[in-house]
């Protein structure tokens, strides 16, 4: 767990480093500057709340914080790999996702359909199925410790494991660190070690 831990430290760390390397670049009119840095700090304080209900016991009960961190990170490379295709594109994405959060509600905080598309385009497939399967843990959870829960055998229900939500946080940080490099190569040196893992 702590690996997995020292991992997501590190991509906060790289992460707040690029972003001092590049914040004097940053064009502050620039709505795909302005959403790439917005989410990039989000992603951080979300890291940040799942390790620590990990680090409590609480694996179940971060899932919902791994599932935001993981639409923030799919939002972030969704917006990054339309920079390839033009300022138009990506700055049209940029202002999407500005009125998005914006607008927040939480009837509308987690479109399955959303994710999926947006995983699919930004790269993180794999990590966003993972993800998503996850939800009946979360409602389910672990075992119960009421008393006389014992009574039923749906009680002593295992719960999930830290590894696996610590795991998942870390790859869908690699995922927010790449888009970031996307936007301003060379601004991120020691991302490759997040990556390569």
């Amino acid at each position: 767990m702590e690996d997995l831990i020292r991992r997501i430290g590190l991509a906060k760390v790289i992460i707040d480093d690029g972003m001092c390397r590049v914040g004097p670049h940053l064009d502050a009119a620039s709505a795909v500057d302005q959403q790439l840095v917005r989410g990039a700090g989000r992603a951080i304080q979300l890291a940040d709340a799942v390790v620590a209900l990990c680090r409590q016991g609480h694996a179940n009960e971060a899932l919902p914080v791994l599932r935001q961190l993981c639409e923030m990170a799919a939002s972030l490379c969704w917006l990054a790999a339309a920079l390839g295709a033009g300022g138009r594109a990506s700055g049209a994405r940029a202002e999407d996702l500005a009125q998005e959060w914006e607008d927040s509600k939480w009837s509308k905080l987690w479109p399955e359909e959303r994710l999926l598309r947006r995983a699919r385009e930004g790269g993180l497939t794999e990590d966003s199925h993972a993800v998503l399967a996850l939800c009946r843990d979360f409602v389910l959870g672990g075992p119960l410790t009421l008393p006389w829960a014992h009574r039923f055998g749906w009680s002593r229900r295992e719960g999930l494991r830290p590894r696996t939500v610590l795991g998942l946080a870390a790859s869908i940080m690699a995922h927010a660190l790449k888009a970031l490099e996307l936007r301003w190569p060379g601004g991120f040196p020691g991302a490759e070690k997040i990556w390569q893992r």
